[in-house]
């Protein structure tokens, strides 16, 4: 199957702030991710999981998840952006340079319906975008373990 972004894609955040609220969504956290929203608000972990943090059931564990405010935004969002914007979270960084988006010209043109930046700003060539996709590759969402009732 031929790739369709062989000649590169075009993204430039317009700060409409759409993938960071307006529909139910998930932000999946890593390991690294948390010591680095840790550390750059200066909290424990424990105090973030408590604070920020919501458990999504998948079975015997829960993935880790940035709760969500009022009309679903991500708890980080203000009227001036993201709280924590050079720390935000790889699925933010990546965005929208996502596997399931950048599967095919389908995906990208359905993603480009709901984010004014897609097609404009900066080209990102083909080797860009295989960097945006391995730097997710394999890295696991933080999970816990649900606690069996009995």
């Amino acid at each position: 199957m031929d790739c369709f972004y062989t000649d590169g894609l075009r993204f430039e955040c317009t700060a409409c702030r759409y993938c960071c609220g307006v529909e139910p969504g998930y932000v999946f956290l890593s390991s690294e991710d948390l010591q680095n929203l840790c550390g750059y608000l200066g909290i424990a972990e424990e105090e973030f999981m408590r604070t920020y943090c919501r458990l999504i059931p998948m079975g015997s564990i829960s993935y880790v998840s940035l709760l969500e405010k009022e009309r679903y935004d991500c708890v980080f969002l203000t009227g001036k952006g993201c709280q924590v914007y050079e720390a935000r979270p790889l699925q933010c960084r990546t965005y929208p340079f996502w596997a399931s988006i950048v599967e095919d010209k389908e995906s990208w043109n359905h993603e480009c319906a709901s984010c004014p930046g897609i097609g404009k700003g900066r080209l990102y060539s083909k080797q860009d975008i295989i960097a945006l996709l391995e730097m997710r590759a394999g890295v696991e969402p933080l999970t816990v373990e649900n606690r069996s009732k009995r």
